[in-house]
């Protein structure tokens, strides 16, 4: 529910909206230079995505990119420019923001770096001046030093290899690099995006703005930020907490030590923050801190996947005893429980598996997996998540074993293994997650990538090792505590 506190934040947040839903967008610094880094890493994308109508390069040059004319300014395109996204020298820009005031250009993203980041007294007031232009002019920025917007429902895109399906998960990411790679990892496990924001040195929109956005976006149900340092504690602060209160937030906070510190002042001219200081903000906002871009994709797709949970018990299902050690280890260690099955789940277990090789405490190693997958998914898995003394399944296997004990092994085998963990966690009435363990074998990698897309649409996570799953579930059962906890 938000309060009237969230209904000021929302009316206010809602007032950038327009920015992800530009009618034409000018594209300034493409030339007809076959290694032109503007229109390969600007303009084609939009081009390539095809959503957005009116797209316009600029060059005072002229001239002609891909089919399309290259104008020599703003003033020379017919009707109206909502959006101008910059990739010139930073010292040209003040004269460009002159123009998008005159066109009554609603938005801009500069691509363009050498402002604040660079800590030098001119290059500060280059910025400075740049958005006192844009506010006299009612035009709001993203960056300098950033990507800017992916937003799959109108077209706007910074990569031509992002997906074109949009989602219920927002990102907002300092870094350009960060929000590609967080893009494309989350895109190849099966995460779509509402809207991405890479905002740099956030001189007018900055994290705070576009939280506040996210909080409220009805396109939005999950929110994932990489972040690397604010300007305004206190207001940070406050905005998360808010923010908290209507959905999930992960934040991966990048320059935690001395050196990644001074990365993070020159990179987007950040005050990064005691580690300490951040710590206890994330915690009491009640929002979910990583330490990486897999951790932070991980545990979004716990959120995507799983129901409120219950409790923090675990049954682990897998094959490989050692392999089934570790599994309880790291559930432990993430700070989930293993409780040993009751000895009635066991009989019902020995009674249609065979024993040697198998045991049914908790963890279950059971031989079925391989040679008999239906049968382990119509027994096993039924008899275990039955039982109402679990909250979760973790089903796991390595694969690689397989390969070395099956040197024939055809694929044909590989494909009903696979298919048998789908099917399991399918008909599994708990929460499950699955993972084939990390994989050395090029055949088994592909083999697992070419039904990521079956466990995807059903709506299985699928993690990379035990610990990776475990810590994802153990993140998102702590999230969930804290908010029936009030934080």
């Amino acid at each position: 529910m938000i309060h009237s506190i969230g209904r000021q934040i929302a009316a206010k947040s809602q007032d950038i909206d327009y920015i992800f839903h530009p009618r034409s967008v000018a594209v300034a610094g493409v030339s007809n230079e076959q290694e032109n880094l503007v229109g390969f890493t600007l303009l084609k994308p939009l081009m390539d995505f095809g959503v957005v109508s009116k797209i316009y390069p600029l060059n005072p040059k002229g001239g002609e990119y891909e089919g399309l004319k290259i104008h020599h300014g703003l003033t020379e395109i017919p009707g109206p420019v909502d959006h101008v996204i910059v990739g010139i020298p930073a010292s040209l820009t003040p004269q460009l923001m002159r123009e998008c005031v005159a066109k009554g250009v609603k938005a801009v993203t500069l691509f363009t770096s050498g402002f604040s980041e660079i800590q030098s007294r001119d290059a500060k007031r280059l910025e400075d001046e740049v958005l006192e232009i844009a506010r006299q002019g009612g035009i709001r920025i993203l960056g300098p030093n950033c990507m800017g917007i992916y937003c799959p429902k109108t077209g706007l895109t910074f990569d031509t290899g992002f997906s074109k399906e949009s989602g219920p998960v927002g990102f907002i990411a300092q870094s350009g690099g960060n929000s590609i790679t967080g893009i494309k990892v989350a895109n190849a496990r099966g995460i779509h995006f509402s809207k991405v924001i890479s905002y740099g040195n956030a001189c007018d929109l900055n994290e705070c703005d576009l939280l506040e956005y996210l909080a409220h976006d009805p396109e939005t149900e999950i929110i994932i930020a990489y972040i690397e340092g604010v300007k305004d504690g206190r207001r940070f602060s406050r905005v998360l907490k808010e923010t908290v209160e209507t959905k999930p937030v992960i934040i991966f906070k990048g320059g935690l030590g001395e050196a990644g510190a001074r990365s993070t002042a020159s990179h987007t001219g950040s005050l990064a923050g005691s580690d300490i200081i951040w710590d206890g903000i994330i915690r009491q906002a009640g929002a979910i801190r990583v330490y990486s871009v897999d951790e932070m994709v991980d545990v979004a797709l716990a959120f995507l996947h799983m129901p409120a949970p219950k409790g923090r018990n675990i049954a682990v299902i897998g094959a490989g005893g050692g392999a089934s050690v570790l599994a309880a280890d790291d559930c432990e260690r993430a700070g989930l429980r293993v409780p040993p099955l009751p000895p009635e789940i066991q009989s019902k277990l020995t009674k249609f598996t065979p024993e040697v090789g198998s045991f049914f405490k908790n963890p279950v190693d059971s031989q079925w997996i391989v040679h008999n997958p239906e049968q382990f998914a119509d027994a096993t898995i039924k008899i275990v998540s039955d039982w109402e003394g679990i909250d979760f399944i973790i089903l796991h296997t390595a694969l690689e074993m397989f390969v070395t004990q099956y040197l024939d092994l055809k694929q044909t085998m590989l494909d009903e293994i696979i298919d048998g963990f789908l099917e399991s966690a399918q008909k599994s009435p708990k929460p499950t997650a699955v993972t084939f363990h990390p994989m050395v074998s090029e055949r088994l990698q592909q083999a697992v990538n070419s039904k990521q897309q079956d466990f995807f649409r059903a709506g299985i996570p699928v993690y990379p090792s035990l610990w990776s799953a475990a810590n994802a579930i153990a993140k998102f059962v702590q999230y969930h505590n804290s908010s029936r906890n009030g934080h």
